[in-house]
């Protein structure tokens, strides 16, 4: 018998936990439990979840505020069936998913890590687009290769595992606001193994203004320390993987050159919604780390034409159109 723990991080997540709790407690396989890891929310999230008085339901709360990532580092100390996955608090499950990942765990027991197909969705629910597809089954190398020509979705839920294995890799890495640190989890999982993957979509991934996954302009100091934390990981987990090793050499500086130039486009977008020019120590703090990443990519930054694009309005008397223009396209990237 499959005994599965779904862990539920969340501060604040009203009201989408409740669309999220109700439909992990509407599965249609019944051997699991949720255990919700509450980071002292002030809303209504707790008081909803106990006067659900539902025995499936276990709440564990933090004895002060918790960031993001020591939210997530609870999961590891928390008492967990054989096996586990991890949801956001804005994301749903099918009815059916549970269902689905025992069935892809019978038929891949040799598999270390499993996850279904998928739906990103807006804030009022509709969907924005079918994630990616991903193969039946894939090695480490196989999803570095994805990943770094950007032929993959990524995110924390949807993946089930052992749980004696989530533990004795150490559970998430504690990147800088878990950028990257999924991708990173997912690899240190598969190791030398292989992830097993149902195609039909069994779950969605919310994403909006307020979603910790959202890309927003201010987080490009963060995205620049969870890639240099991607980074020293992969220098390890290559030494051991020889196919992953020639993954890396041969597709991860574009991947790195393409993740440094959209901190840069954030950065030209905060320093335009502050009506000042970028300053030059910004831009020389992404060089570097560019060049520490992916030294054979250095000087290459702003040799892109939406960089130079961007960069030229930021420069400009114009440059309080970048803001509108952003704002235009997230509100596109979410549309149903």
């Amino acid at each position: 018998l499959i005994k599965i723990s779904v862990l539920l991080p969340v501060r604040n997540g009203w009201p989408y936990v409740r669309e999220c709790v109700e439909s992990i407690l509407a599965q249609t396989y019944p051997h699991f439990e949720l255990v919700v890891l509450d980071n002292q929310s002030t809303d209504e999230t707790v008081a909803w979840l106990k006067a659900r008085n539902d025995p499936r339901i276990r709440i564990e709360t933090s004895a002060a505020p918790l960031s993001i990532v020591e939210s997530w580092a609870r999961i590891r100390n928390a008492a967990k069936q054989e096996f586990m996955t991890a949801i956001g608090h804005d994301d749903t499950f099918d009815p059916d998913f549970l269902e689905t990942i025992v069935r892809l765990i019978q038929r891949h027991p040799e598999s270390a890590l499993y996850q279904t197909g998928a739906r990103l969705i807006n804030s009022d629910g509709m969907t924005i687009r079918s994630c990616k597809a991903v193969p039946e089954v894939e090695t480490a190398a196989q999803y570095l290769t994805a990943r770094f020509t950007f032929r993959r979705d990524t995110f924390g839920t949807g993946f089930v595992m052992r749980s004696a294995d989530y533990d004795r890799v150490g559970g998430i890495p504690g990147f800088e606001k878990l950028f990257f640190a999924d991708d990173a989890l997912w690899l240190s999982l598969i190791g030398a193994s292989t992830k097993a993957s149902d195609p039909g979509e069994h779950f969605s991934v919310r994403v909006h203004p307020k979603s910790e996954s959202a890309s927003l302009p201010p987080v490009w100091s963060s995205i620049l320390a969870g890639l240099g934390q991607f980074s020293e990981f992969l220098g390890v987990f290559v030494q051991s993987n020889a196919d992953a090793r020639a993954v890396c050499l041969d597709l991860c500086p574009d991947f790195m050159l393409t993740y440094h130039r959209n901190a840069l486009i954030f950065a030209l977008i905060e320093a335009s919604q502050s009506g000042r020019r970028i300053d030059g120590a910004t831009v020389a703090r992404i060089e570097a780390s560019l060049a520490k990443t992916a030294p054979s990519r250095a000087g290459s930054l702003l040799r892109s034409p939406k960089v130079m694009a961007v960069a030229a309005l930021n420069a400009s008397q114009l440059r309080s159109t970048v803001p509108l223009l952003w704002s235009l396209y997230s509100r596109l990237k979410t549309r149903s």
